[in-house]
């Protein structure tokens, strides 16, 4: 029988190698998750904070409110009626339109 010759050496060392990356990958991908948990658990904290804050203080006092409530209301007339003279200026245009469409002198006529 032929003896073959086997040259094993340095494969235990590569797979030492593999080990310790396969490993680290591990390590390095479990440390990216909890770091990105914890960056967004601080936002939603934060939010959460802040919505919280931004919440609306109402007016204890009575006569605050109804200057405030007048006030708010005045602005409120005054912008329905510059809407309402907006919608009417809009309604005699299409008015004049349709008057002038429906007038049949205005058509050409066509011998045929």
């Amino acid at each position: 029988m032929i003896a073959t010759k086997r040259d094993e050496r340095g494969v235990g060392h590569v797979e030492i190698v593999l080990l310790v990356v396969v490993v680290a990958l591990i390590g390095f991908v479990g440390w990216f998750v909890y770091h990105a948990k914890q960056n967004a658990d601080q936002t939603l904290d934060a939010a959460s904070t802040t919505s919280t804050s931004a919440q609306p203080n109402f007016a204890k006092n009575k006569n605050t409110t109804s200057t405030t409530a007048s006030t708010s209301n005045t602005s409120l007339q005054s912008d329905l009626q510059d809407a309402t003279s907006a919608a009417n200026q809009g309604n005699k245009d299409m008015s004049s339109t349709n008057t002038s469409l429906s007038d049949q002198s205005t058509f050409t006529s066509i011998p045929q």
